[in-house]
């Protein structure tokens, strides 16, 4: 293992002089993390949540062509953490929320700026290129647009709806969508508005914002990749918004999801393709998949041998791949091929392939970005095995692994070489040989090369709560950093690991750990920590070198 280097850099904001050395700029800013794909920080929450609309699950049983089907467990997923620190090219910023203001860390020099924005600031996102910040300001009920340059900050702020609390932010970086989701919602917060979102356009130094009223209650967003216009995933359908041409005042066209307008919403998980051809349904208590034909709103329902516990895009591919876990297939579903099928008598075989999977166990998918490998497995039962499908060309082979113990979470390196099998201590017998209970009493994660099959197992002394995956100058997987927070708050790391020797590092942090993001121009990691005075480290990914900056917002709150 390689010698860490620990530079410890701290802060003393009770030198008033610091503070009044930082000019005070007025402005506003805003734009946000959504479903539109861009880099985002993870944590694991066993919510039994579904996104997209499906709010839980109910053990209950569906009659559908008599049959009848006892609704599955939910396998569990990674959600978003909207409260994260958040990185540009050159910065990384922190809502200071009891400052009323946005910190900001120079990963490089380390130098810090206090940012003052509206009141109460909550949830920062970043835009794609450049130094933007955008801000949802609860206190006042505003939001701030914050374009950073190396001396100074120029702040813009913009009304807002009341009680917003998500910001998905457009691909190319020129517009946001800001609204109140209900599954962001924290414990006690303020209910907002359930029918009306914000669009706020991002051009040069001008900025506009729209208010637009939309679907009942929107929970996902997202944006066309090559055309100005978004996809807002509400209870009543999908709402479609023309960025370009959007006026405040507006009301959305609705894409209804499906022939019943009694249907269960809550019921729904809905993706919608990259370039808004298609949105595909995934009816938690129905044996079928819908299909919709975005543009002229056609529907169809492919029938499936029992109800589906996933649904993943192929990317590059109007393609989708939905897994069956009691019934141990999976569905290579073409959309295209499907809403071309004739109104009767229609042959699903010419546009469906169905895989048996009998032997893998697996309840739900990850397909890689180029859209050539899926990784299958389940999170229920704590079954120790995975399996790895080709999406390249039919019969649509698969292979099974077993892995060392139950499978919790499964995550895939930016590159899609490397799967990271997350895993929790686990129960044993004392019938079992002293390895299996050494192995079962143990927190930690399964490092997987999908190409060689070869796995190993990383155990940890502490559960594992967040990871992030870094890939080199060239775009090849590099790192991957794993936070692994002891509960009685004495020994926490973050698990450096290399993905090419799958060599792990425990790097030592003074403190709990909470979030990790990339910043990109400094090729730094930083791991934001709990701290009464604000505590964030700073990694270089090529030397795990590491800096702390301690103290950069005394007696606040870090959201």
């Amino acid at each position: 293992m390689k010698a860490l280097k620990l530079t410890a850099i701290v802060v003393f904001l009770a030198a008033a002089a610091f503070w009044a050395a930082i000019p005070a700029h007025v402005g506003c800013g805003s734009a946000g993390s959504g479903m539109s794909g861009a880099d985002s920080d993870y944590s694991w929450e066993d919510s039994g949540s579904y996104p997209h609309g499906g709010r839980g699950w109910e053990k209950d049983s569906y009659s559908a062509s008599d049959v009848s089907y006892d609704i599955p467990e939910p396998e569990e997923e990674f959600d978003l953490d909207f409260k994260a620190p958040q990185a540009s090219e050159h910065y990384v910023y922190i809502a200071a929320t009891a400052r009323d203001s946005l910190v900001r860390i120079d990963a490089q020099t380390l130098t810090i700026r206090l940012i003052p924005v509206g009141g109460r600031p909550t949830r920062v996102a970043t835009l794609p290129k450049g130094d933007v910040a955008l801000v949802i300001n609860s206190g006042t009920q505003d939001f701030s647009i914050v374009r950073s340059k190396e001396t100074s900050d120029d702040v813009q702020t913009v009304d807002m709806l009341p009680y917003v609390n998500t910001i998905s932010v457009s691909p190319d970086g020129k517009y946001a969508i800001v609204y109140y989701n209900q599954l962001n919602a924290g414990t006690g917060e303020p209910v907002g508005d359930f029918q009306t979102v914000a669009v706020v356009a991002l051009k040069g130094e001008d900025v506009t914002v729209s208010f637009v009223s939309t679907g009942f209650h929107p929970t996902a967003v997202y944006f066309n990749a090559a055309k100005s216009i978004a996809y807002l995933v509400t209870d009543d359908g999908v709402s479609i918004i023309d960025l370009a041409a959007t006026q405040d005042g507006d009301i959305t066209d609705i894409v209804a999801l499906t022939d019943n307008p009694l249907d269960d919403p809550t019921m729904r998980e809905v993706v919608v393709t990259a370039d808004g051809k298609y949105a595909v349904v995934r009816n938690l208590a129905s044996p079928e998949i819908g299909v919709v034909e975005m543009a002229s709103g056609k529907i169809r329902s492919v029938p499936i041998e029992g109800l589906p516990t996933d649904l993943d895009l192929i990317p590059g591919k109007n393609t989708v791949l939905t897994v069956l876990r009691e019934q141990k297939k999976a569905y290579v579903i073409d959309l295209a091929k499907v809403i071309a099928l004739p109104e009767e008598g229609p042959d699903f075989t010419q546009a469906v392939d169905v895989v048996d999977i009998t032997g893998s166990s697996a309840g739900a998918a990850i397909v890689a970005s180029d859209g050539t490998t899926a990784v299958l497995y389940t999170t229920v039962g704590g079954v120790k095995s995975v399996a790895v499908m080709s999406l390249t060309h039919k019969p649509y082979a698969w292979k099974a692994y077993p892995v060392q113990k139950g499978v919790v979470g499964v995550a895939l390196s930016n590159q899609g070489l490397t799967a990271t099998v997350m895993h929790e201590q686990e129960s044993y017998a004392p019938t079992d040989t002293e390895v299996e209970q050494t192995i079962a009493a143990t927190e930690g994660f399964t490092l997987f090369n999908l190409e060689s099959g070869y796995r190993k197992l990383i155990q940890t002394d502490h559960r594992w709560s967040s990871y992030l995956f870094v890939s080199d100058k060239d775009g090849k997987d590099q790192k991957a950093y794993i936070l692994t927070p002891d509960p009685l708050d004495q020994s926490h790391y973050v698990l450096s690991v290399d993905l090419v020797t799958y060599i792990a590092d425990p790097i030592p942090l003074a403190s709990w750990p909470e979030s990790l993001v990339f910043v990109p121009d400094s090729r730094k990691v930083a791991v934001a920590q709990q701290h009464e005075n604000g505590r964030i480290s700073f990694i270089d990914v090529d030397s795990d070198e590491i800096w702390s900056v301690t103290g950069y917002e005394l007696n606040g709150l870090i959201n």
